[in-house]
């Protein structure tokens, strides 16, 4: 067996490759989820005075963090 028989078709290499695939899209699930939580708890941390001068309200935290993590 020669390394060009060694290809990306072989099934041990699909497998490899969609495992490389399913990291890399967790690890972005889990950054997405960081970037949510640190939104929401610092705006959920502010008073209701603060979120009213930066033209938000209470009931904005939530789209506001979902934003952000889509964003990031």
């Amino acid at each position: 067996m020669t390394f060009q028989n060694l290809t990306l078709s072989h099934p041990s290499h699909r497998i490899l490759e969609a495992f490389r695939q399913f990291r890399a899209e967790l690890a972005g699930h889990r950054r997405n989820r960081a970037v949510y939580n640190r939104t929401f708890t610092e705006l959920s941390a502010m008073s209701d005075r603060e979120l009213v001068d930066i033209g938000l309200s209470r009931g904005d935290i939530e789209q506001i963090a979902q934003e952000a993590a889509t964003m990031s």
